[in-house]
């Protein structure tokens, strides 16, 4: 019973460490904070608004 419990804690420890890590996991360090990444099929580039009318 005592096995159960510590494979039952270690499991959850693992998964509360792991699971929400804030930190990106991409190795592309080279993409600047602007820039735009195409997902789901979405290869077009995306036009800007109009200008306001004066």
């Amino acid at each position: 019973m005592k096995k159960t419990y510590l494979i039952l804690f270690l499991t959850l420890l693992n998964v509360s460490i792991y699971s929400c890590s804030p930190e990106s996991n991409s190795s592309d360090n080279n993409i600047q904070e602007t820039e735009e990444i195409a997902c789901c099929g979405d290869d077009n580039p995306i036009t800007p608004p109009p200008p306001p009318e004066d």
